[in-house]
């Protein structure tokens, strides 16, 4: 069994950084919030992140693999069919995910009076 040390996120050598970033990239948090639903094919991922490209989608699929927090497999069916899952490290991480998600869906509507009475250059 390995021995557990607390990573530092604010450093950039530290490994939780890199995990960090990858957990929180774009369509990285989507996707890992959709797979807590359970299993899904690549189809199912593209259609609920909404607005992915096939290029970002596959990228973002092949980061999460490599870095421990999703499965890819391969079913050998007719036609073949590519599910992903979660991995229990990333389990732990959707939870937080999905408040934050919950978090933005119930405040849309500040967000957006705040957007349209704020203007982002001052009046001289």
């Amino acid at each position: 069994m390995q021995e557990s040390t607390r990573g530092n996120v604010r450093n950039p050598a530290c490994p939780g950084r890199q995990l960090f970033d990858l957990v929180t990239a774009r369509w990285a948090a989507l996707v890992l919030v959709d797979l807590m639903d359970g299993p899904q094919r690549w189809s199912e991922l593209r259609r609920r992140a909404g607005g992915v490209s096939d290029k970002m989608l596959a990228q973002t699929l092949r980061d999460l693999e490599a870095g421990g927090l999703i499965t890819r497999t391969v079913h050998t069916s007719r036609p073949p069919t590519v599910q992903y899952a979660l991995t229990d490290l990333a389990r732990g991480a959707t939870a937080a995910l999905q408040h934050l998600q919950n978090w933005a869906e119930e405040h849309t509507s500040d967000y957006d009076h705040y957007l349209r009475t704020h203007t982002t250059h001052p009046k001289p």
